[in-house]
């Protein structure tokens, strides 16, 4: 017994891919592209990079760790490993992590990147590295705006 089946097929086979984008009335469904090619514009005068170096932004995380009834936080380059509480990009781990020093009293830093906090303060530890990231981000553009007026 054999069985027959139809299936119904939209297009063709030799339709070519089209590369060009659709239009659209959103003004920000192009920004990622347009701001590419702004900062090509401003950082590499128009030339694309050679080589992208991938290692050239990292990441920077606090880890919350509970040893002996004792809450302890870590602060470095993100190891995605068990208990990051907040990670987010950087270009310098050290450079985050003397800003969060500046942030936490001496008295609770153990060694030179964990800290001994009040248990249930993870919220608060959150929110300093967010602040500090967030820190790095407007001097991050800033330079950028000072590129983009000089190069006017």
């Amino acid at each position: 017994m054999s069985s027959k089946s139809n299936v119904l097929t939209i297009g063709n086979d030799n339709r070519e891919s089209s590369d060009k984008l659709q239009k659209t009335n959103n003004p920000k469904a192009y920004f990622e592209i347009d701001f590419d090619k702004h900062m090509q514009k401003i950082l590499l005068d128009g030339e694309k990079p050679q080589n992208v170096d991938e290692t050239s932004v990292g990441r920077f995380a606090a880890t919350e760790i509970m040893r002996n009834g004792k809450q302890y936080y870590e602060f470095g380059p993100d190891n995605f490993k068990n208990g990051t509480i907040i990670s987010g990009c950087a270009f310098s781990s050290k450079d985050m992590l003397l800003r969060v020093k500046n942030r936490i009293h001496k008295e609770h830093w153990v060694n030179e990147n964990v800290i001994q906090y009040r248990k249930n303060s993870m919220v608060h530890i959150q929110q300093i590295v967010s602040d500090v990231m967030r820190e790095e981000e407007i001097e991050i553009y800033q330079f950028l705006s000072y590129l983009n007026k000089t190069k006017s």
